[in-house]
């Protein structure tokens, strides 16, 4: 059978491949085995260079087909420390190293621009150190990101040389501080620069704004200064612009909606002002939008509402003002949104989540009012809920209550009445739950204590009533308890004890009764305790004594009986004050002259027992006196039935000489005295 020459051709390739993959240079398999000394592989993914493989078959190796040398190393994310060997420099046709998301620490070894077939290099998000070596012979370069290490020294001006590259990342390295060379404006073929956190400062050289190519840009978190630059609107390829945590100033200039590709704006944490251009309305393609921390103000244009992409919205700490749009979020997946510390009024936006994709919902100090949307009821995708420090009113819409994904429900500050639902319950995943200063009624959902992660609950400055849940014990992560300034009664549940993660307790100003219960003795981790302005009596515990508390007050309660020593000393006098009964056992000298409103037990001993002497006194006083009047009254009826006998036998005898009679010091006149009846003698 004829073999066309089709086939012959196929035969051969695999011929050749074949003897370059059993052929393969010994000097690269020795140079890859010590490449593999170097480093440290604890999840064995280098378990397979060795002496028995190819090392075209080592992981993460790649070769050339046809000659079987080495042309790739890509070891990426693989958990790997240690130090870059030398021997890379054996490699000769080295196109790709990619060592980068690991732990690897040392320098760059200089023999590495041997590499002169590079197309290639990621060390990226090591710990690298040292100065860069001088690179610019790796000609062939077009991916070069040694980003995201300790890299130090002066920033390398040799980078203009390799004017093949794409792509370039020096950021988050420690660089001495200077400015950004102006040959930068070199590298044609840029789409990505990435030169953020690396000690520059000065302003940004025209020359990068003709950078025509260029995709990302991003001189964040250095010390760049200037005004905004108005020529970024010539590169028209941008789509990613981070230019946050600079000192830039000035306005953003309408041209930048010439940037019709742009995608993620960020320009926070500057000293940008002015109003922004309506013009930025027509981006129709930005999914993240960030300009906090600047000065910004007047009103959003309204055509931000149109936004069809936007994921991110973030204008905190500005001085905005006016109605917020009110259709933002209606089109678009809007995900995080924090509008806080402005100046907004009116209504709150109906439709920020109306794709129910929204986590993060932000807008705590503003000047919103009316109620709040009921809308949100159904968001059950939020995670982060904070409208503190509004003006808001009514009650919260109910499905708010019942977020299953909420870290943090913060709504203090408002105007708010009504209750908390026992749906409250359902947002499992609460760290946080605050409610201080609005006007929220009726009881405490004993729901509460389904809230197994809240460490935070303040609901303090209401009108909530009732008992404080025993459910709250269940609460073993809860670290801050501020109920004060409501109407709370009963006793103080002795399930606190169980929250034994405890730090703040504060009950204070209600009309809580029973004693303080032995169990807030156990709560170890204990800082502050204040339970004044209520109605509690009894013993203040012994088992408080244990607690290393920095603050209590006990004040302007029904407490009675000695004050713990130890917790006299740690609270001082005012923190029992009020409480009439209390008392203290040190009576000794350096006591007496502290010039202390306490008063010692025995005193409040003493005083009792005189106290109940004199009582027992009056008792016996009163008494006899009673005694005495009965007797009188009694003597008293007796002689006037005596004169009233004898009057009677007066006139039967018809002898009406002597018709009146007196009584006088207890004797009858005319009456022989004889014939008296004893008077009863009284003791």
């Amino acid at each position: 059978m004829s073999t066309s020459p089709i086939q012959i051709y196929v035969w051969c390739i695999l011929l050749f491949a074949n003897v370059g993959i059993s052929a393969s240079s010994p000097l690269e398999k020795d140079a890859l085995l010590d490449i593999k000394i170097h480093l440290e592989d604890p999840q064995n993914y280098l378990s397979n260079w060795d002496e028995s493989h190819s090392p075209c078959q080592f992981h993460g190796v790649t070769c050339d087909e046809i000659s079987g040398e080495v042309t790739g190393v890509s070891l990426s994310n693989a958990s790997l420390s240690g130090t870059i060997s030398p021997s890379f420099s054996v490699l000769h046709q080295l196109h790709t190293l990619d060592l980068s998301a690991n732990s690897i620490s040392g320098t760059i070894p200089a023999a590495l621009t041997n590499c002169t077939n590079l197309q290639v290099l990621n060390l990226s998000m090591n710990s690298l150190t040292g100065q860069l070596p001088d690179l610019s012979s790796l000609l062939k370069l077009k991916v070069l990101d040694l980003s995201t290490n300790g890299f130090s020294g002066a920033f390398p001006v040799w980078i203009s040389k390799l004017s093949g590259l794409t792509e370039l990342g020096l950021g988050e390295n420690s660089f001495d501080e200077g400015g950004v060379p102006e040959s930068i404006g070199l590298l044609k073929n840029l789409t990505w620069l990435f030169l953020g956190q690396c000690n520059l400062r000065g302003e940004i050289p025209a020359s990068v704004f003709h950078l025509e190519s260029l995709g990302t840009l991003d001189f964040s978190r250095n010390q760049m200064t200037g005004v905004f630059p108005k020529a970024i609107s010539n590169l028209r390829n941008l789509w990613k612009i981070e230019l946050y945590q600079n000192n830039l100033t000035g306005e953003i200039p309408p041209e930048l909606a010439h940037l019709t590709l742009l995608s993620e704006f960020d320009v926070s944490h500057n000293q940008l002002t002015g109003v922004l251009p309506k013009e930025i309305a027509s981006l129709k393609k930005l999914k993240i939008f960030h300009i906090y921390r600047n000065n910004f103000y007047g009103e959003l244009p309204e055509g931000l509402g149109d936004w069809e992409f936007l994921e991110s919205f973030s204008t905190y700490e500005n001085q905005f003002s006016g109605k917020f749009p009110a259709n933002l979020g209606r089109f678009s997946p809007l995900n995080a949104i924090d509008i806080s510390e402005n100046y907004f009024t009116g209504e709150f936006p109906k439709f920020l989540c109306q794709s129910d994709k929204l986590q993060f919902l932000l807008a705590l100090s503003n000047n919103f009012s009316g109620e709040f949307p009921t809308s949100y009821s159904s968001c059950k995708t939020l995670e982060r809920f904070r409208v503190s420090q509004n003006q808001f009113s009514g009650s919260i819409p109910h499905g708010i209550w019942g977020l299953p994904n909420a870290v943090i429900i913060d709504v203090a500050d408002n105007g708010f009445i009504g209750g908390i639902s026992s749906d409250i319950g359902i947002s499992a995943t609460l760290t946080q739950l605050l409610l201080q200063n609005n006007n929220f009624s009726s009881e405490l959902p004993m729901e509460l204590g389904n809230l197994s992660q809240l460490k935070k609950l303040v609901a303090s400055n209401n009108r909530f009533s009732g008992q404080v849940p025993a459910q709250i014990g269940n609460l073993k992560q809860l670290s801050y308890l501020h109920l004060e300034q409501n109407a709370l009664e009963g006793s103080i549940p002795p399930e606190i004890g169980l929250c034994n993660s405890l730090v703040d307790l504060d009950l204070a100003e209600n009309s809580l009764s029973g004693k303080i219960p032995d169990t807030v003795g156990s709560l170890l981790m204990l800082d502050s305790l204040n339970l004044s302005h209520n109605m509690i009596s009894g013993g203040i515990p012994d088992a408080l004594q244990s607690l290393r508390l920095s603050y209590a007050d006990f004040s302007h309660n029904n407490l009675s009986g000695p004050i713990p020593p130890q917790l006299l000393m740690t609270a001082g006098d005012d923190a029992f004050s009020e409480n009439s009964d209390l008392c203290v056992t040190d009576t000794s000298e350096g006591w007496r002259q502290s010039g202390t409103s306490l008063r010692p037990c025995q005193w409040i001993d003493n005083h009792h027992s005189f106290s109940r002497r004199r009582l027992f006194a009056v008792l016996i006083m009163v008494t006899s006196l009673v005694v005495l009047l009965s007797g009188l009254a009694c003597l008293r009826y007796e002689n006037n039935r005596l004169e009233d006998f004898n009057r009677k036998q007066d006139t039967e005898s018809g002898d009406d000489s002597d018709s009146k009679w007196i009584v006088e010091s207890f004797h009858v006149r005319g009456v022989n005295p004889s014939a008296a009846l004893p008077v009863p003698m009284v003791t």
